[in-house]
């Protein structure tokens, strides 16, 4: 079979949006130590207004864009290989990077978060019954044997990716063989909206926002959405057309829709649901703002450069590692007496010059981390 048009073609605005997705990772996981959210591994005593609204404007489409860019590279490469060579070539970039996360990183993670008087579990928060009293080694066996003690964090990701892989590959390959033949091309720049629209009003209330697999509902109907999305705007160039040619538009109908759910999730107590108005208002802000970046990126595609070559290899271990830099500087920085700004600059900037200076030094240069880390053997000359 011969590959469909578009096949194994780079996407440079993919790259771009992957780079700068990468990016954001770094205030986004800084500004949750300073929002009104309890959720999170550290928590700075005085919260942000200004982070709060950050965090809750990012949370709206930074994971939805990861997804949709997975779809859409699983697609182009599905248009030109069997499906058991893309499964395979999956397993293997995704689940050594998973596993070392697991056991490096996720423990010393959920370790700094009891020392700080927090217990966020796959159920939700929980109030410590005492002090936290264990070293590092003890704590390290019960992580892996009690379930009530593990969590995979951000790896999360990289958990939702695989089981993706492994249920929806049949599918995949069915819309990259059907370059250019779906169709109609309005009810899919519709529909996605719709969709995620409705299961934030249907599952968010009962399901809540926790990424637990077990009972994540919500967020696992809205990124299934963006990834299947992601495969479908792959291989039809009229969506693409279409918004490429009203990025703006997108973009600005997807800030006034998270503005209606802001303001209806602001006016809520903690813990409670926001109206169905607000909840459905960020469905909609989500595919508008993850539709309106790729036709963005595509108006600012530029030459490749060798930035662009560092970033779009590195995307993938600098995700895996950047987490426990920031809940670390967070645990130091968070009880001592200085302005809060100062304390959110030290963490961002801090977290992403330790998690660079890994990656480079560490990671990148040889074969066994480069394998660990999900990235090819590199080539020689």
């Amino acid at each position: 079979m011969s590959p469909s048009p578009g096949a194994g073609r780079r996407r440079r605005e993919l790259d771009l949006l992957r780079i700068f997705a990468c990016f954001v990772q770094f205030p986004f996981h800084t500004a949750k130590v300073f929002d009104f959210d309890p959720d999170y591994h550290v928590k700075n005593a005085v919260a942000s207004g200004a982070l709060d609204l950050f965090a809750a404007f990012s949370h709206v489409w930074r994971m939805p864009l990861f997804f949709f860019i997975a779809g859409f590279a699983a697609a182009t490469a599905l248009s030109s290989r069997h499906a058991t060579t893309f499964v395979v070539d999956r397993f293997m970039r995704l689940l050594p990077p998973l596993l070392v996360g697991l056991l490096l990183f996720a423990p010393a993670i959920k370790y700094i978060e009891r020392l700080g008087g927090i217990d966020l579990r796959p159920s939700g928060l929980r109030v410590p019954p005492g002090p936290f009293e264990s070293d590092y080694f003890a704590f390290y066996y019960g992580f892996f044997t009690h379930l009530n003690q593990f969590t995979w964090s951000h790896l999360w990701f990289l958990v939702y990716l695989l089981l993706f892989t492994l249920l929806f590959t049949g599918v995949m390959r069915r819309i990259a063989l059907a370059y250019d033949r779906l169709p109609g091309h309005i009810g899919w720049l519709v529909g996605p909206a719709l969709v995620a629209a409705a299961a934030e009003i249907l599952l968010r209330p009962r399901f809540g926002d926790l990424p637990n697999l077990s009972s994540d509902f919500a967020n696992l109907a809205i990124e299934v959405t963006f990834f299947l999305m992601g495969a479908v705007v792959s291989r039809q160039p009229r969506i693409e057309t279409i918004v490429t040619a009203r990025p703006l538009a997108l973009l600005g109908l997807g800030l006034v829709a998270f503005a209606v759910h802001y303001a209806g999730e602001v006016r809520m107590p903690f813990g409670e649901a926001p109206p169905f108005w607000s909840l459905g208002a960020r469905g909609i802000a989500a595919w508008c703002l993850v539709a309106g970046l790729l036709g963005l990126g595509r108006r600012m595609t530029r030459p490749h450069g060798a930035f662009d070559t560092y970033m779009s290899e590195a995307t993938l271990p600098l995700y895996v590692l950047h987490h426990l830099p920031v809940v670390a500087l967070a645990f130091v920085m968070v009880p001592l007496d200085l302005n809060l700004w100062v304390k959110a600059a030290v963490i961002c900037f801090g977290s992403m010059a330790i998690t660079f200076a890994t990656y480079h030094l560490m990671v990148r240069p040889f074969g066994p981390t480069r394998f660990l880390f999900g990235l090819k053997r590199k080539r020689r000359g």
